[in-house]
Parts: C-alpha cells; structure tokens; sequence
C-alpha cells in the first residue's frame, strides 16, 4: 500500500506574495506555417480546456511570430520534445521568427492538416484547428480543437503511451532548470481509494 510519508510532517510556509509559483510544467513546441515556411516556438503554459470535443490551450505572447501563422492558416501543432531536445527547445524560445529562420531545426511532416508541422524528432505530436483566440492584457489564450494526435509505436505498451520512454521535458517555474520526468508514484484514480482517516473505517 502506498503511504504519505509527508502526511505527518508540518513545516512553517514563507509568504512569496504575488509572484508566479514554482511549478514543474511540461515543455511544448508549438508549430505554425508562416508564409510557407515552418515556424515553431516554446511554450510552458499550456492545458486541456475540455474533452469533448477535445480541446487544449495555449499562453502565448502577442508578439509571437507562430501565432501569426495560427492565424493565417486556422491550424497548428503541439510537439511533446523529449529531454534529448532541450537544447533546440530552448533556442526556440530565446529567439524569435521574426529574426531568425526556425524552418529547417527540425525535420517536419504533416498530416490531414496539411499547414501544422509536426517534428518528426517529438515523441508526441498534435494536429489542432484553431478554435478562438482570446485576448487579454498582456498575453493571448489560443484554444485548438485537435483533430489527430501521433505517438511514436516504440512508446507504445499494451496499446497506451509509456511515459518513461516519452521522457517528456519539464521547465521548473519560473526560470528553469528542465527536468526529466520522474519514478511513478501511484496510480492514479485508484490510490485515493485507498485513504483512510484515522480512526476511521
């Protein structure tokens, strides 16, 4: 049985006040046709919206070169790098499209979308459909409906993704360091099942 070894320890918490929170975050690379070239930037904050039908988010900045071609074409994809591709995945986001040329970093395909590049180098890649662009005051929420998501068969096992050979990228919020992914914990949906107050049945 799996048991909490922190359930028993109380330590002071100091107030950091408003600031964003240390986070371990997955790493994602966000693909784009831009005047008929790929482009691709890094993107730390993003999430499902909803399941059906399937919808993700995306933080980005309004100056990003990618959104101009989400934009321009109504599609996109999101790339799941490994930590093998820190590297480019950093460079993509310290430098922008609009002064650099990101096309040929990676090796790319596409799908049934035929203007979201996927990189062949990720584990996972996603084909998304914009869906809205909601604008705030500094920083735009992309939602796309995604329309085919392509695993590599190797990750495959029993017919589900095994997410250590995913070995998806993480940025610890908000300056770094990356991460990898680490030990399995629990099951989950199944060990909170297993809780029981004490002194109670």
């Amino acid at each position: 049985m799996f048991h909490d070894i922190h359930t028993s320890i109380h330590m002071a918490k100091k107030d950091l006040g408003k600031c964003l929170p240390p986070l371990a975050l997955p790493v994602c690379l966000v693909g784009s046709t831009v005047e008929g070239r790929p482009n691709f930037c890094t993107v730390a904050w993003f999430t499902m919206i909803d399941d059906e039908p399937p919808t993700i988010g995306l933080v980005m900045g309004k100056k990003r070169r990618t959104k101009d071609g989400i934009i321009e074409n109504g599609t996109f994809s999101i790339n799941i790098p490994d930590r093998g591709l820190a590297m480019k995945t950093d460079y993509c986001g310290l430098r922008s499209g609009r002064s650099v040329d990101k096309s040929d970093i990676f090796q790319v395909s596409y799908g049934k979308l035929a203007t979201a590049p996927l990189i062949d180098d990720c584990p996972i890649s996603i084909e998304c459909r914009m869906a809205n662009v909601i604008e705030m005051e500094g920083v735009d929420l992309v939602l796309g409906e995604i329309e085919a998501v392509h695993v590599e068969e190797g990750t495959m096992k029993k017919g589900k993704v095994d997410p250590s050979k995913i070995d998806p990228l993480l940025l610890w919020m908000p300056e770094g360091p990356y991460l990898s992914l680490g030990e399995k914990v629990a099951d989950a949906y199944k060990i909170g099942k297993e809780y029981r107050k004490k002194g109670k049945d």
